[in-house]
């Protein structure tokens, strides 16, 4: 029985990591091809790099004041990285972009060991990888929302037609759920209306946030690896991701926070739980002296700077949308609706109400999970350090992986919500929504 078990799991992590590094490789084929590598606007920070790199320069300089593109920013690890690029290709700056899918690919890689060790579920690992790799190589086929109408509608008959409607209309909200998570990061604004795919695997400055993205999930798998073990090459993964992602991208600020979520998701013995709270407080105690750094040795009044700040009005709206995707629409036709009251005869303002009524059902249970507050908090604690400029598909990459999270979540509860013949309180079965994989440690 057991061997025969072993296998199997066995089988379905070859069939689910081959198939996510295969789909990889493809979408770097995909995006290795010149898209105005010479003249493009979307190139020019390239260019300057290369420019940067081609006069005479040195390397330490780079770890004690600002990065190779000079425009006010501390990433020294991003500008090795361009260095090493330069040192094997030269000029040849199609050549470059193989960096770039090195990177994605390894960054859906770290994710899924992540998310395997945070919740113990292959299911939910593999679904998170296998999602995330379709949103960034642009695989993804786009599921209009009308099919989530119609699922939710499908949910409702069918549980009324088994009697037991009520469970049939939350597997409805969590599948009209799923489709809306499914096009949110794609979906998300770029000022350029670039692609969510082309900012991670085709666009050579993007690597800023796939190395960051990378480092961060190292960070976050050892937090959750000690959290879960207890054993000290765990720290060390964690307080030696953290410092990699610091030396990367501004975003990893939230990193920290983002660790103790994981922690937390672990839901580890006390005395365990302290020693990996005091991880976190460590990496949270960094942020000061880098600040510090920041302030004396960065020029950040620059004329880029000021250009990237968007209105601050927005961010309610902003945080709003990544809490509940069909909010902004809900609100919009109830606005809509009092300066014209005729918009109530229209489907449009109806349909947005039930929406995000069936959002927040999905919400309700995708959150019974503490793995589910990682997911769907976490990723707006991740885009909450670029929440304020305007917006870039690349700011997305962290928070895209913790959604991932989310959206898998949110399939195993529709999994094991699926209307059938026997009759059960909702109560209970959402109770036991991914009980199994939230239980204390038992180191």
């Amino acid at each position: 029985m057991y061997p025969t078990a072993n296998c199997k799991t066995v089988r379905v992590w070859a069939i689910g990591l081959g198939l996510i590094v295969l789909l990889n490789l493809l979408g770097v084929a995909r995006w290795h091809y010149d898209d105005g590598l010479q003249d493009g606007f979307e190139n020019l920070d390239t260019r300057v790099i290369l420019q940067r790199l081609q006069q005479p320069h040195s390397v330490g300089q780079w770890f004690v004041g600002d990065w190779v593109l000079g425009n006010g920013f501390y990433r020294p690890l991003p500008s090795v990285l361009y260095q090493v690029d330069y040192w094997l290709w030269g000029d040849a700056l199609l050549r470059w972009k193989w960096t770039n899918g090195l990177l994605a690919t390894a960054a859906v890689l770290a994710l899924v060991g992540f998310l395997y060790m945070l919740t113990g579920r292959q299911r939910v690992a593999l679904a998170a990888g296998l999602a995330f790799t379709l949103w960034q190589t642009g695989f993804a086929p786009p599921i209009p929302l009308w099919v989530g109408f119609g699922l939710l509608a499908a949910g409702v008959v069918w549980g009324y037609w088994q009697g037991d409607w009520r469970r049939g209309a939350v597997w409805g909200a969590l599948a009209f759920a799923l489709v809306v998570e499914w096009g949110f990061i794609v979906n998300l604004p770029d000022i350029h209306t670039q692609s969510f795919a082309y900012r991670a695997m085709g666009w050579i400055p993007g690597r800023t946030a796939t190395l960051m993205t990378l480092l961060a999930l190292l960070a976050l798998w050892g937090a959750a690896g000690y959290a879960r073990t207890g054993r000290a090459r765990w720290t060390a993964l964690a307080l030696g991701g953290f410092v990699g992602a610091m030396l990367c991208y501004e975003q990893f600020a939230a990193l920290p926070l983002l660790m103790a979520l994981a922690v937390w998701a672990v839901r580890p013995p006390q005395a365990l739980a302290i020693r990996a709270g005091a991880v976190c407080l460590a990496c949270l105690l960094l942020l000061a002296p880098y600040a510090a750094f920041y302030r004396a040795h960065i020029p950040t009044q620059t004329q880029y700077h000021q250009q990237r700040v968007k209105r601050q009005k927005t961010l309610p709206m902003t945080a709003l949308t990544w809490l509940a995707p069909p909010a902004p629409e809900a609100l919009m036709q109830v606005d809509l609706a009092r300066t014209a009251p005729f918009s109530l005869l229209f489907p449009r303002f109806w349909l947005a109400q039930v929406g995000l009524v069936a959002y927040l059902l999905a919400l309700r249970y995708g959150l019974r999970s503490r793995f589910g507050w990682l997911g769907w908090l976490g990723s707006l604690l991740a885009y909450a350090p670029a929440a304020p400029l305007l917006p870039l598909m690349h700011y997305y990459y962290l928070p895209a992986v913790l959604r991932a999270l989310w959206w898998g979540i949110l399939l195993i509860c529709l999994y094991t919500l699926r209307p059938t013949r026997r009759a059960t309180s909702v109560a209970m079965v959402g109770a036991s929504c991914l009980k199994r994989s939230s239980q204390p440690s038992t180191n």
